[in-house]
């Protein structure tokens, strides 16, 4: 492997992510690593489709969601960073790599492990470190519904290797968008839950 790190250190703003997403994954494809390929381009999805609502009104507070997606990102890249390096990760992360070295599933259900290990190991973190308080609850909130919008899109461009699984999925949408929209919901809901259960631990013990 190259001297490429997958390393969030120079993330500074918009450009700078979205420029790293694409050289991430010309290194995953460099490196033989397509199983990764699902979550990494629905990430970007979300994560532009984010953006996009920036200076719309979408969001109560641009500067801070700006900061949140910035964050939550470097959850993702530091983790691809020490797998690739071969230092230890967190359990959600490794199970999900070890799954994807096997090559032994469908490509949305890599897709639905990265999305468990970015939601359920790192968000909860990402909220509390940058603790902006309940005041973000509704920004926060407001992604679901992004979410919601670009979960069609994000099946359409897996490209799954079976034409006949590919067959079901593009055709079988309405079955499991919704399921997975809510359990994708729960999930985050239950980071927010998470997060400020950690804060409110902190205060009673100031």
């Amino acid at each position: 492997m190259d001297t490429f790190s997958f390393s969030s250190e120079k993330l500074r703003d918009i450009q700078s992510l979205i420029l790293h997403f694409d050289r991430v994954k010309v290194q995953l494809l460099k490196n033989k690593q397509p199983n990764l390929i699902p979550f990494h381009d629905t990430y970007f999805l979300i994560t532009t489709s984010v953006f996009s609502k920036l200076g719309t009104g979408f969001f109560e507070n641009d500067d801070n969601m700006t900061s949140f997606v910035l964050s939550f990102a470097k959850f993702y890249f530091d983790a691809l960073d020490q797998y690739f390096k071969g230092e230890s990760v967190s359990s959600a992360w490794q199970f999900m790599f070890n799954q994807c070295e096997r090559n032994h599933l469908p490509r949305f259900v890599y897709l639905l492990l990265g999305v468990h290990a970015h939601i359920n190991q790192d968000l909860s973190l990402c909220v509390r470190t940058l603790d902006f308080g309940v005041a973000f609850k509704n920004d926060y909130l407001a992604i679901n519904h992004i979410i919601k919008g670009k979960l069609a899109e994000a099946i359409a461009q897996l490209n799954e290797k079976s034409i006949v699984l590919k067959h079901i999925l593009q055709n079988g949408l309405f079955l499991y968008q919704m399921p997975m929209h809510q359990i994708i919901v729960l999930c985050r809901n239950l980071a927010w839950d998470k997060s400020q259960e950690v804060a409110t631990a902190d205060l009673a013990y100031a």
